[in-house]
């Protein structure tokens, strides 16, 4: 087994979103990525969504979406993308969801641990005190990840799993 490549996160500019979009037509689901918007495959509906987003995302956790996301980069290859989005939670604590999608060659080498590991600083070094994430009941690769990561599991009755970091030495 190769070593895991060196993993980073790094900004969405116009640039990284052309690669991102790129490795996303490429490389994963459109289901994967964006939302279900006008039917099967990457349309323009999903196309203008993903453009949105990103850009809207670029503006941080304090920018007007409450959301930053990052491509991560594995080796210097563009592997997906993760993200960080406040959430209210209802339990008092300052809250931010995560979500995170690789293309699949890049899937089963510790990148999604890495980025995960580097989203939740990111996080702490933000002041949050927990993150959480839903997958599907079904997708067992996430559910290892988010438990290495310390993440309590809890399976909801509509077929995902509730997912919940808390950090430790939040500001």
């Amino acid at each position: 087994m190769s070593p895991s490549p060196e993993v980073t996160l790094l900004d969405v500019d116009e640039e990284m979103l052309e690669r991102l979009l790129e490795l996303a037509k490429r490389d994963a689901s459109p289901d994967e990525v964006a939302p279900p918007l006008g039917g099967p495959g990457w349309n323009l509906e999903r196309t203008t969504w993903f453009f949105g987003y990103h850009r809207a995302a670029a503006y941080g956790l304090d920018g007007d979406a409450g959301e930053k996301s990052w491509a991560i980069l594995a080796g210097g290859d563009v592997a997906g993308s993760v993200r960080l989005k406040r959430v209210d939670t209802g339990n008092g604590r300052k809250s931010a969801e995560t979500g995170i999608w690789l293309g699949r060659s890049f899937r089963s080498r510790g990148i999604g641990s890495a980025a995960l590991r580097l989203v939740l600083a990111e996080a702490r070094r933000a002041g949050l005190a927990e993150v959480t994430a839903r997958t599907l009941a079904g997708n067992a690769g996430a559910q290892r990840l988010l438990a290495a990561a310390g993440a309590i599991l809890t399976s909801g009755d509509d077929g995902t799993v509730r997912a919940v970091v808390v950090l430790e030495g939040t500001r």
